[in-house]
């Protein structure tokens, strides 16, 4: 099979879907809007106004910056604004211990330690338990989101697993990727984690395995077969990707697996391609990508950009084509266990208070406009 390294964009892997402002969506509205919020609770706020405005359940899975009484008392003063929050551990740990947190695969990651797939999985299971059949995962920094926007995201999701939206501004990559565009070549946004419309009636639920691009993992299946509905485009607050040059390094890995499986989707071939001597040609390839990147930004004296391409080509090193086929296996192996999860969860519907109890989350709080208690009957502090 030919090589053609990694692509500019996987547009092809988009299926952009029309609408009709007339349009309602058929099988029900967005019920939950599920944020995994790790920055400061006043950030709450906009996508607070949003649910409020949707008339949907804000979900909040907080950790890292993000305190559960300072996130209740942001929700308390939203008119119409109805909250569960939860307390997920910063490291990740819980019931849910996928094959994909393997210390190996940490180590490939550079030592990454995120709890984001986590928040995602648990956000599924909990509109399992709950008997949602639609849900919106937004993440904290999204901005100028619409009740528009959501209800074009519910109305596609009445024929869709997924539906959902490009961060176009601030563009949503990896740091290589903006390393890519700051030189001045073309470089994609796809729908992403950070704005998605999620159709849990469904009965398949497509897990969000520990690595970075857990999202495209999650939305693999769906891109390979149908390609993902793409609503429209939203936008996100800004940052520097070049600010810590570690962050290179913590994505590299689940980065490279990711654009190596979407460019097998692009050439019309599955996982099953994706064998060790796939590997072998796509890392020798990146690596030649990232070094002519890291020689013109070099040449223009971007100090902080070669930094994180240094960081990014050492974590590249490290990683052999037998680590991509392991992941994949471990990833596959976490997709079995969690379909079989799911399905329980469906099956044991309940309220909130039990559904918290099955899924191991011991610290959670209730919260709506002008009520915000410090303690509920069942809650754990």
């Amino acid at each position: 099979m030919s090589r053609a390294g990694q692509r500019a964009h996987h547009n092809q892997l988009l299926r952009r879907v029309a609408w009709e402002p007339g349009l309602r969506p058929n099988g029900g509205p967005i019920e939950a809007i599920v944020v995994p919020a790790a920055r400061r609770a006043h950030r709450l706020r906009t996508v607070a106004e949003l649910a409020a405005d949707c008339g949907a359940v804000l979900v909040v899975l907080a950790s890292h910056d993000c305190d559960l009484d300072k996130a209740a008392a942001e929700v308390a003063r939203i008119p119409g604004c109805r909250a569960l929050l939860a307390a997920i551990p910063d490291d990740g740990a819980g019931r849910l211990t996928p094959a994909t947190s393997a210390e190996r695969f940490r180590a490939l990651s550079a030592g990454r330690s995120s709890n984001l797939s986590l928040k995602r999985n648990l956000g599924l299971l909990l509109a399992r338990h709950l008997g949602w059949q639609k849900i919106m995962f937004v993440d904290d920094d999204i901005i100028r989101l619409t009740p528009h926007l959501v209800a074009r995201v519910a109305h596609h999701l009445d024929g869709n697993r997924y539906a959902g939206l490009r961060t176009v501004s601030f563009p949503d990559n990896s740091v290589v990727c903006h390393a890519i565009r700051a030189i001045g070549r073309p470089q994609g946004i796809f729908v992403s984690g950070a704005a998605l419309g999620v159709n849990v009636g469904a009965d398949l639920l497509d897990v969000f395995p520990d690595a970075y691009n857990e999202d495209w993992f999650a939305l693999a299946g769906e891109a390979r077969r149908n390609g993902v509905a793409d609503v429209g485009e939203v936008r996100q607050l800004e940052f520097d990707p070049f600010d810590d040059p570690q962050r290179a390094a913590f994505e590299e890995f689940g980065d490279l697996v990711a654009e190596g499986l979407y460019g097998l989707f692009n050439d019309g071939f599955d996982a099953s391609r994706a064998t060790a001597d796939y590997w072998e040609g796509f890392i020798e390839e990146r690596a030649e990508l990232i070094m002519d990147i890291r020689r013109q930004h070099g040449a223009r004296e971007h100090v902080q950009a070669v930094k994180s391409l240094n960081e990014a080509l050492y974590q590249l090193d490290r990683i052999r084509p037998a680590d991509c086929v392991a992941f994949l296996r471990a990833w596959a192996e976490d997709q079995t266990a969690f379909a079989a999860r799911a399905q329980d969860a469906r099956e044991n519907r309940c309220d909130y208070p039990e559904a918290f109890t099955e899924l191991g989350i011991t610290r959670w709080r209730e919260a709506s406009f002008g009520h915000a208690p410090l303690s509920l009957a069942g809650a754990r502090r």
